[in-house]
């Protein structure tokens, strides 16, 4: 082997271990984002205005690439979401920083018999938000914000897991 090959071999296995490095992946071999179920049904018993949780699954799911149909073959259940707010610390100037969890409980069930695939398991997600007694509406604005943000990533987190157990042959 003379030295220009070798040069060559060694470029060449540069630029692969970079582009692995860096998440490059070859056209359809590899996670692609994309949930293997098309189709899921969904049930929550969140409802009306209150089900922004529920909103942003549906969001989360089809930009997995999930249609959500009555007649699939598998059902997402959505539980009643807990959120729950703790005081972390308390300032002599009466600033606090708060915690705040969201907790949603979630099961899978097959449509055509009602077997539970994945029984009642939660995905959780916190964040902290700090306030003073001064600011009450900048409080309540950071709370609703926070809020938000949480739901957003409770979403995702389903999704991920829904793409485990879809990876891992469950679903």
């Amino acid at each position: 082997m003379n030295r220009r090959s070798l040069l060559a071999a060694l470029l060449a296995g540069t630029v692969m271990a970079g582009m692995v490095g860096c998440g490059f992946q070859l056209r359809g071999l590899g996670n692609s984002g994309e949930l293997g179920m098309q189709r899921i049904a969904l049930s929550s018993s969140e409802s009306g205005p209150r089900d922004h949780l529920t909103r942003e699954v549906r969001q989360a799911l089809n930009d997995a690439g999930v249609t959500i149909s009555d007649q699939a073959p598998r059902r997402l259940n959505l539980g009643n979401p807990d959120q729950q707010e703790t005081e972390l610390t308390y300032g002599d100037a009466g600033n606090q920083e708060r915690q705040v969890t969201l907790t949603l409980p979630y099961s899978i069930q097959r449509t055509s018999d009602n077997a539970y695939l994945v029984s009642q398991q939660e995905v959780s997600v916190d964040g902290t938000y700090y306030t003073s007694e001064d600011q009450l509406l900048a409080r309540d604005e950071q709370r609703r914000q926070l809020e938000q943000q949480l739901r957003r990533e409770a979403a995702q987190r389903l999704i991920d897991r829904l793409r485990a157990l879809d990876d891992n042959g469950t679903l």
